[in-house]
């Protein structure tokens, strides 16, 4: 909802500076104080909840990796030494993943002012970047295997990646929700559905292989298996590199966000309207708002940048906005300046 705002006599000076500071004045100014507690706390939250997820998928990834490492030695399985390997490097993604959260927590400094947000993403990107890797060994592994079948002990072949199965089952029911919200839980995730669609290939090739001795099924489903995998990898890498470019999110139309503004009573223009995100639950706005003429009050203008606020929150999930407001007789569209030097 759009603030209602009452007006009072206060008025710009010369700098742009507001010279009585009236209950008005502070009503606005302690929204805007509240307005930006409240998104810090959502997003310590948020990054608490993400770091406790990444924290047991990392642990139960380790109990994986000794499940199907056991499995290798006791079935002489290429099959679950190459799924030893895979969940090896995907616990260590997670451990990155899980260090990079910690990080974001950390506060703000003179040297990093909009804090640690970008670790995670750099963290997000190694991952997918490791998970193409791995879709391409998964790929060469099951050309070798295909060429040159080995026999091996279908039994425990099924049994242990189906626990491998049933574990990384309660990982992914864990994480899912916060996937859309936050990269390296969607990384993890696409590791995770890897880790479950390599068990899967492998329980059917054990079964296939104890009823009839076929050894080549089993390779045939990881050639079908890796493609997917590289296009989880692909998607990830596509938004991590948008962010790092600090492109429009996806999930927000840049005209529909200049329109809303437009349509904010009292203001006559916008430009220098700039979108970008920190992380993917980290969205950030800043514009140059011209004000109509008849706005000359200061009340007027931070009940103008209030709607603005509450609107970019409220309809796109923006989380930092910064209004520049722009009198009309400031207004240099047409104009030129000659700026001296001092």
């Amino acid at each position: 909802m759009a603030n209602i705002c009452s007006y009072d006599d206060n008025e710009y000076g010369v700098h742009g500076e507001i010279h009585n500071h009236s209950d008005s004045r502070n009503h606005n100014l302690n929204h805007l104080h509240n307005h930006d507690h409240s998104n810090s706390s959502n997003l310590f939250t948020e990054t608490f909840q993400t770091e406790k997820k990444l924290k047991l998928a990392f642990l139960l990834t380790l109990v994986i990796l000794a499940v199907e490492f056991t499995g290798a030695l006791l079935s002489k399985s290429m099959a679950l030494y190459s799924e030893s390997g895979h969940v090896l490097v995907d616990a260590s993604s997670l451990f990155l993943a899980w260090f990079a959260q910690i990080q974001v927590r950390k506060s703000p400094s003179e040297k990093n002012t909009y804090g640690y947000h970008r670790i995670g993403i750099l963290a997000a990107l190694l991952n997918s970047l490791l998970l193409l890797i791995l879709s391409a060994i998964l790929i060469y592994e099951s050309y070798l295997r295909l060429m040159h079948p080995e026999k091996i002990n279908s039994h425990i072949m099924i049994i242990f990646p189906l626990i491998s199965l049933i574990i990384n089952g309660f990982i992914g029911f864990k994480i899912h929700g916060g996937m859309h919200h936050n990269l390296n839980l969607k990384s993890s995730f696409f590791h995770i559905l890897g880790d479950s669609l390599v068990s899967l290939s492998i329980i059917a090739g054990g079964i296939i292989i104890y009823l009839t001795g076929y050894y080549y099924i089993d390779p045939i489903i990881s050639l079908m298996i890796s493609p997917l995998l590289a296009l989880g990898a692909f998607s990830v890498i596509n938004e991590t590199i948008n962010i790092l470019l600090e492109g429009v999110p996806k999930e927000i139309d840049f005209t529909q966000v200049k329109e809303e503004i437009l349509k904010t009573p009292g203001v006559k223009n916008v430009h220098d309207l700039h979108i970008w995100s920190m992380s993917k639950s980290f969205k950030l706005m800043s514009a140059h708002v011209l004000v109509e003429p008849t706005v000359v009050k200061s009340s007027d203008i931070c009940c103008i940048i209030n709607n603005i606020q509450d609107v970019m929150e409220e309809k796109f999930k923006i989380n930092h906005t910064v209004i520049q407001p722009e009198l009309s007789a400031c207004d240099m569209t047409n104009s030129f300046c000659i700026h001296k030097n001092l």
